[in-house]
């Protein structure tokens, strides 16, 4: 029976701290922060220009991409 191959890149999450891991075949390439996207509810990578501004400026609510 032959192994099934197994992706070079895995992505780790830390819920915590809400910054995520890129590692390819062991090794850290990439850091980055992650938010939860207030519509759809997957964590993706966050970018400033997801906020949606309330009164004021004020950020209230943050959409991925996606859900932009």
């Amino acid at each position: 029976m032959e192994a099934t191959a197994m992706s070079d890149y895995v992505e780790i999450i830390n819920p915590r701290t809400m910054t995520c891991k890129l590692m390819e075949n062991g090794e850290i390439i990439a850091e980055y922060k992650v938010e939860q996207c207030d519509k759809c509810s997957m964590l993706v990578k966050f970018d400033e220009f997801g906020y949606q501004k309330g009164y004021g400026n004020e950020k209230i609510i943050w959409f991925c991409a996606g859900c932009r």
